[in-house]
């Protein structure tokens, strides 16, 4: 009797780590219910609500290379499947699996002119092409791509220079954008901006390699090395 419990366990530990190993590369899923969050104006969010900051901006030692490395957005912590969400009106313009971020949502701002990006979701709520509002429930947190564990990675770029934007500074002036958007002047700024946006990918995207920078930021001309994980 002993002897066959013991084997049923050894089969469950064996199916419980094979299980496991997959989800490094876990692409993701589609999860369409449209939710929205009521956002109070003068309040400040992050992407995963009062979410609490676990690795800043900038040069940093990597928790998985243990190398030293330029972290060019900021780690939020998160439960699987938490919810994640735009902070700012916008428009969808890449989603997919993204190399080392994983599973990640990017959104455009025409007001103030910046790109955000959301990376190591476990599941998506968008699609390419959708506008979308301030609140709305655009993936769920999970750890695909190189993470150490369930997280939100956060990063905010520039659409001018494609310089990146230190991302609780961009978090902290959300307020102030929320209220300049109801101006006339910032409308105008929102529907001429979003005119000359560049492009926007109207398919998923399956992107294998391990970096993943900006548009005029690639190889010898990146400096510092841009870090999208974990």
């Amino acid at each position: 009797m002993l002897a066959m419990r013991f084997k049923v366990l050894t089969v469950l530990a064996a199916l419980s780590l094979g299980s496991a190993a997959p989800a490094y590369n876990f692409k993701g899923y589609y999860a369409p219910a449209v939710l929205e969050s009521p956002m109070v104006d003068n309040v400040t969010y992050t992407p995963v609500g009062m979410g609490i900051v676990t690795s800043k901006a900038g040069f940093r030692v990597h928790p998985v290379t243990g190398r030293g490395d330029f972290h060019n957005g900021v780690d939020l912590s998160a439960k699987l499947n938490d919810r994640v969400y735009c902070l700012l009106d916008g428009v969808v313009t890449r989603v997919g699996w993204r190399g080392n971020l994983g599973v990640a949502v990017e959104v455009y701002h025409p007001y103030p002119n910046v790109r955000t990006i959301v990376g190591h979701l476990n599941a998506y709520s968008v699609m390419p092409g959708m506008p979308i509002r301030r609140g709305r429930v655009i993936g769920y947190a999970g750890s695909t791509g190189r993470s150490t564990g369930v997280h939100v990675h956060y990063t905010v770029v520039k659409e001018d220079t494609h310089e990146y934007i230190e991302p609780m500074q961009f978090i902290n002036q959300v307020p102030q954008y929320v209220v300049a958007l109801r101006s006339a002047q910032a409308q105008i700024a929102y529907s001429q901006n979003l005119k000359s946006f560049r492009k926007i990918d109207t398919k998923l995207i399956d992107v294998e390699t391990t970096e993943d920078l900006p548009e005029g930021k690639k190889g010898k001309e990146a400096d510092p090395p841009a870090s999208m994980e974990p």
